[in-house]
């Protein structure tokens, strides 16, 4: 697993993204940790780093959220004009597993999903297959 990935979490829970971002660390798995509260914040921060190498390499999007949830999101997303766009990995990161909330995510470019809370074992196998050596 490569360990200097950046990872930008997407979330309105600030203690998800506490409990999130120390797991992080605490397993020292990436270089960098962002987060952002609501999708549109994260698409300014992703304007903001277009022009720098700081663009996140992993994004884990929560599906509900207010301001711009994790749909508008990911179809404000595919609009944005950013170079690296095609090398970050959008996975969804969310409590549900309604059938009707992923299928709004069948036509976006997401790279998997997976059910919160977020554990060692879920981050590990997910950069290490998305991430390897």
């Amino acid at each position: 697993m490569r360990k200097n990935a950046s990872i930008l979490l997407i979330d309105d829970d600030a203690v998800t993204n506490f409990v999130n971002r120390k797991l992080l660390e605490k397993i020292d798995a990436v270089e960098k940790v962002q987060i952002a509260n609501n999708g549109k914040i994260a698409l300014q921060l992703l304007e903001q780093q277009s022009q720098s190498d700081a663009i996140p390499d992993l994004i884990l999007l929560d599906i509900n959220m207010p301001v711009m949830g994790g749909v508008e999101f990911m179809t404000a997303f595919q609009e944005l004009e950013l170079e690296q766009k095609e090398s970050i990995k959008v996975v969804i990161l969310t409590t549900s597993n309604h059938p009707r909330d992923l299928q709004c995510f069948a036509d976006l470019p997401v790279a998997g999903f997976l059910n919160k809370p977020l554990t060692t074992q879920k981050i590990t196998s997910l950069l290490e297959q998305h991430f390897p050596s």
